[in-house]
């Protein structure tokens, strides 16, 4: 993951313009930039109050880079790219903001300040609208509580707008809706819980229903998809772009129809309906979760 260290000066002072830091002009020095640039991305909310004006597609982006690394254009926007130059929109949104990078291999990465930033759960507290008010406890509706290992792992489970989590500490966070819910929610945005438990599973011997199966090798894995299938259970996959020589991702699938070591259903990932060969699944998961979205 690039730092602010790897980017030119000429586009930390532009970064430095557009998210507003300070007075007057940019340090012309390159150390006193990085050294502004670093603590602007850092400073509470400027990253996650920029993003919340970016255009469409430019945060679900940021965030898909924070989990995924260094990514291709081509993974992120389903379109080529010549490799040299600005990136094309939504992307230029966020380099010109200094939040992605293009590393020397060609592949958009996230800025490591803009990552720590965006992480950086801590609530400043709000001051007393007056004296009668101060002391005073205000009670919220509260359906669930979420605890994450990790403030980055939270970070990526506040990003899910189903869920409708907020932060009360770093790695703590409370939502209205239900735990079934938000549970719903946060695998079909492929994030891990720790009730998943899985088994491998077999053809002879499936596990318990409500259990959550993992599958590795062809044999498997259609013995799993076909029960996902005649069960209406979501499955999480490892896809790769190519019979596993390409870059893989994590998806959660709502299965429909499997049929000649072809599955289609809808892509949670991609929001809308896809299509996925065997030969190009490393890994999959079937989910306790019922499907979302039904055949159309």
């Amino acid at each position: 993951m690039p730092d602010v260290g790897a980017l030119e000066l000429d586009r930390i002072q532009q970064a430095l313009r557009l998210l507003g830091a300070g007075a007057g002009d940019p340090p012309a020095n390159r150390a006193a930039a990085q050294r502004a640039l670093r603590d602007c991305l850092r400073g509470y909310g400027t990253v996650r109050s920029a993003l919340e004006r970016a255009p469409e597609g430019a945060r679900g982006a940021f965030v898909r880079l924070m989990h995924d690394g260094p990514t291709p254009v081509e993974q992120l926007l389903g379109r080529g790219w010549w490799g040299h130059g600005t990136l094309p929109p939504p992307l230029d949104w966020l380099q010109h903001r200094a939040f992605v990078h293009v590393t020397q291999d060609g592949l958009v990465a996230a800025v490591r300040e803009a990552c720590e930033g965006f992480s950086d759960l801590t609530l400043p507290l709000e001051p007393a609208a007056d004296e009668a008010s101060a002391g005073r406890m205000q009670v919220e509706k509260a359906g669930c509580v979420v605890v994450a290992p990790e403030a980055a792992t939270l970070g990526r489970a506040l990003t899910v707008a189903g869920a409708e989590l907020r932060a009360v500490a770093p790695t703590v966070a409370v939502s209205p809706r239900s735990p079934s819910a938000v549970r719903a929610a946060l695998r079909s945005a492929g994030v891990p819980l720790t009730d998943d438990t899985a088994v491998s599973v077999t053809a002879g011997e499936p596990a318990l229903p409500g259990t959550s199966e993992d599958a590795v090798g062809p044999r498997a894995i259609r013995a799993l998809l076909e029960r996902a299938v005649g069960e209406g259970r979501q499955v999480q996959l490892e896809y790769y772009a190519s019979s596993r020589g390409g870059a893989a991702t994590e998806r959660v699938v709502d299965p429909w129809a499997f049929r000649d070591d072809l599955l289609s259903g809808y892509c949670h990932l991609r929001s809308g309906e896809r299509t996925f060969a065997v030969d190009r699944i490393g890994h999959a998961r079937l989910l306790p979760s019922p499907v979302q979205v039904p055949a159309t």
